[in-house]
C-alpha cells in the first residue's frame, strides 16, 4: 500500500470512528455544555467539524493548485460522485434494517429499492465506460 492509500485509509477510519462515537447523540443532548477554552454546546461543535473540514478542504484545493496539481475532468466528475456517496451513506445513519423496507406510499420505491437500482446503475455505467475506452484505446 503506498503512501496515498495509507492515507485514504486514515481518512476513512477517522470517519468510521467519528460516526461510532456520535450516532446515537440524542435531539435533547444537542444543547449539552461540551468542556475546552471556548464554551461551546454539542450542537456548535457539530457544527465546527463541518466548518473546519470545508475550511481545509479549499485550503488542499489552494495548495494543490499552487502546486500545478490539475485533476482531469473524470478525476473531477469522481471526486463529485465520491461527495454525493458520503451524503447518500449519511443518510442512512440511524436507519434500523426495518427502515430500508417501508414504502412512503402505494407505487414508491422503499429506501433499499432506491439503493439497490443506485448500486446497479453504477455497476452499468461503469462498465460501459470502461469498455468504450478499452474499445478506443485498441483503435
Amino acid at each position: 500500500m503506498g503512501a496515498l492509500e495509507e492515507m485514504e485509509e486514515k481518512l476513512r477510519a477517522s470517519r468510521a470512528r467519528l460516526q461510532e462515537q456520535l450516532i446515537d447523540v440524542k435531539e435533547e443532548q444537542m444543547t449539552l455544555p461540551v468542556a475546552g477554552r471556548v464554551p461551546r454546546t454539542v450542537r456548535a461543535m457539530f457544527y465546527l467539524l463541518i466548518s473546519h473540514e470545508a475550511e481545509h478542504t479549499v485550503q488542499l484545493v489552494k495548495t494543490l493548485a499552487a502546486l500545478g496539481i490539475n485533476q482531469s475532468e473524470a478525476q473531477l466528475i469522481l471526486h463529485s460522485l465520491r461527495r454525493s456517496r458520503g451524503e447518500l451513506e449519511g443518510l442512512l445513519l440511524g436507519l434500523t434494517d426495518d427502515d430500508l423496507d417501508r414504502v412512503p406510499a402505494e407505487g414508491e420505491w422503499s429506501p433499499r429499492k432506491v439503493l439497490e437500482h443506485i448500486i446497479a446503475d453504477e455497476v452499468l455505467f461503469g462498465d460501459r465506460i470502461k469498455e468504450a475506452v478499452q474499445q478506443g484505446a485498441a483503435s
